[in-house]
């Protein structure tokens, strides 16, 4: 049996990628074969690789400075090779060509990752609804996230007249679950991203050594808001520990002990693996500190933060989340490190319920389809 999975396996942006490598490597220890369908524009490429030239004076000097640092061509280097890793079909260089030309293949998974983030509205997001193929195909969904804690009423035909045809669905956030139940009638479950579905050991094979030595605070995801430089230097100070910066953006206006430019997937999985302390905005920064049982402290997004909220209160977590960043000025050690002991159970069960739900999914549906068809 051959999986066709339908994610975001390709932007050059850890989480992004990492989810995806997890979900190929989750499906491969349960015997199947899989592939992703590989749409992969030549407008995303450019915007990958920072080809896009414009006149405008940030736009420019991000171009310049892409173009020009040998770092910044090392980084995009690492997450080609880091992608080389993955199963992937042909090529689709437009959209047209797979509405046009449908793959075919025993199950369409879609998921993991903000696939269902309706932000600009179905347009940009029906492919990842598998709109194209036939109700012949055998479609399901695991932890496909909408990124959001809710949508508007009008989307609520259009999205169930999208999922009507998917045989199994899961969500990454409780969420999730909701809108699913609420616009369509239709019932979801609540999935674990996939990055849990592979333990620290097996992460390990991937992960590269930093060149970093020594402690270190790994921060990650953040931008150049006041609230970022409150974390950064309330973290520096309490720990008393250098701060390693890896960040998508190619420029940071703060002064930090570590800028990172040439870090791909498996170098950021070392970076992760060896830090003593962890402080991140991102979601995939919070999922791998925990897979790895680091200690780390996030920020609130002041309207994103459900995503996060979600994952978090599966193990208890949720106050790793600062409002106010200076507060771990004011936390105690106790307070300041995680003790995994205590919320083992809960973070093995959640991991042990999501890989039984595709399990039990993948099987279930797939002998319920063969036998409808004959």
């Amino acid at each position: 049996m051959k999986i066709g999975i339908y994610t975001i396996h390709n932007a050059y942006n850890y989480g992004a990628m990492l989810q995806a490598f997890a979900t190929q490597k989750a499906l491969s220890k349960r015997g199947y074969t899989s592939e992703f369908v590989n749409v992969y524009t030549d407008e995303q490429e450019d915007i990958n690789e920072v080809k896009i030239f414009s006149f405008k004076i940030k736009s420019f000097l991000t171009y310049l400075y892409a173009r020009l640092n040998p770092k910044v061509q090392l980084k995009f280097k690492l997450f080609r090779e880091f992608h080389k890793l993955m199963n992937v079909s042909k090529r689709y260089h437009t959209m047209d060509e797979i509405y046009e030309n449908p793959p075919k293949y025993d199950v369409h998974l879609v998921g993991s990752d903000q696939v269902w983030n309706l932000e600009k509205g179905f347009e940009k997001k029906a492919y990842f609804f598998l709109d194209f193929l036939s109700s012949k195909e055998l479609k399901m969904s695991y932890a496909s996230s909408f990124g959001t804690a809710s949508i508007s009423e009008n989307c609520s035909a259009r999205l169930r007249g999208l999922l009507v045809g998917f045989s199994a669905i899961s969500t990454r956030e409780k969420d999730g679950v909701a809108i699913v139940k609420k616009h369509t009638g239709m019932e979801a479950t609540q999935v674990l991203d996939p990055t849990f579905l592979l333990n620290a050991n097996e992460w390990d094979v991937v992960a590269k050594e930093p060149s970093i030595k020594g402690e270190y605070i790994l921060c990650y995801g953040f931008d150049g808001s006041e609230k970022s430089k409150e974390m950064i230097e309330s973290a520096k100070k309490r720990l008393n520990l250098p701060i390693v910066l890896v960040t998508v953006s190619l420029f940071f206006p703060l002064k930090v002990d570590v800028f990172l430019h040439e870090v791909g997937p498996a170098e950021f999985l070392g970076l992760v693996k060896n830090a003593t302390f962890i402080c991140t905005s991102s979601y995939h920064g919070m999922a791998l500190a925990i897979n790895y049982r680091k200690s780390f402290i996030g920020t609130l997004h002041p309207n994103r933060n459900s995503r996060m909220h979600s994952m978090l209160s599966i193990f208890g977590l949720e106050h790793r989340q600062l409002d106010t960043p200076k507060d771990i000025l004011e936390m105690l050690d106790e307070e300041l490190y995680i003790e995994y002991s205590t919320i083992e159970h809960k973070i093995e069960k959640a991991i042990l319920d999501s890989g039984n739900w595709l399990d039990s999914s993948l099987k279930n549906r797939v002998s319920n389809f063969e036998n409808s068809v004959i």
